[in-house]
């Protein structure tokens, strides 16, 4: 029997990822609703780009969450292999498209706060809805290779360099099949490693530029007592903090897949049995994004409380 480096068995597995995964579940459904009927309120009207990249997230959430969910009846019951893989794989895309859609958020809140000067931020701002739409489809493309990898070759795991190296007859055999494999995945590992680095340095370069633009005006928005400049300040900041954070989560997910990725494909095959704590991982961080977006979103937070005053109301009646 294979030793695994993580052994995380299925109740631990089913006791963290149901109730995370049915939280995450329910919020997002709430979020749906919120967007296709929406308050009249100013502050309501969702705008593109921002409602494409607010559904986009929406649904990278959803379909990675209720996949998770799944695979804890997959592992309850007999399922066939295809589809724990087409699975499997639909939740690895869902949650590396998940990445880049939160760059875009942070972007986004970045140009709406501060005023650029630089020609080239000038000329992005002025573009960014087009910029941003061509971003995600690149971004779909990109990570449809791995998609179509995982789907290839299902039961091919990573291939350790040394394993290259051996003289025995059965990698003789296999010799010509292993090193394309392992020419795609070698190549499919280190343009994620570039393509997540540089949406980390974005994130924070956006979100150190906003902390930057939000101290040096701290003074001068204070000096302006009225109600609204004092309500548009809260509202800057703390769209900022949960960009912060969101870079935080961000950089703790994206890197745990990248080490995992690492140790597999360089040092250890078995590492993490069953996937478990991986997907653990994947759902921790969709919870904590759902939540950015009910706290940092006017539409869902304000929903939330209405909602929350009527049941209050209907209480006391």
């Amino acid at each position: 029997m294979d030793s695994y480096i993580i052994n995380m068995n299925l109740l631990e597995f089913t006791i963290l990822n149901v109730p995370v995964s049915g939280a995450t579940v329910l919020m997002n459904i709430f979020f749906v609703y919120c967007m296709f009927f929406p308050e009249n309120r100013p502050e309501n009207n969702l705008k593109p780009p921002l409602n494409v990249l607010l559904g986009s997230l929406i649904g990278c959430n959803l379909t990675l969450n209720v996949l998770n969910l799944l695979f804890v009846f997959y592992d309850q019951f007999y399922t066939a292999s295809w589809i724990y893989t087409i699975s499997y794989a639909v939740m690895l895309y869902a949650t590396r498209t998940s990445f880049t859609t939160s760059t875009g958020l942070n972007m986004f809140y970045y140009f709406q706060i501060v005023h650029v000067q630089q020609p080239f931020l000038v000329w992005v701002k002025t573009h960014f809805k087009v910029f941003m739409y061509l971003t995600m489809l690149f971004d779909r493309i990109f990570f449809l290779f791995e998609f179509i990898l995982q789907f290839m070759y299902p039961w091919e795991g990573p291939v350790p360099a040394v394993d290259l190296n051996s003289t025995s007859d059965q990698m003789n055999i296999t010799n010509e099949k292993t090193s394309v494999i392992y020419l795609l995945l070698t190549t499919d590992f280190w343009l994620k490693c570039v393509y997540f680095f540089f949406c980390l340095i974005i994130m924070l370069a956006s979100s150190s530029g906003t902390v930057l633009y939000l101290r040096n005006h701290m003074k001068s928005m204070e000096k302006n007592t009225s109600s609204f400049s004092s309500l548009h300040h809260q509202r800057q900041m703390r769209v900022t903090i949960m960009g912060i954070i969101q870079m935080v989560l961000f950089f703790l997910c994206a890197g745990w897949l990248m080490t995992e990725d690492l140790i597999i494909f360089y040092f250890v095959e078995h590492f993490d049995q069953g996937e478990y704590f991986f997907d653990s991982v994947v759902a921790l961080y969709s919870l904590g994004t759902t939540i950015i977006l009910g706290v940092g979103q006017t539409t869902f937070r304000l929903r939330v409380i209405d909602i929350g005053g009527k049941l209050l109301q209907t209480l006391k009646f």
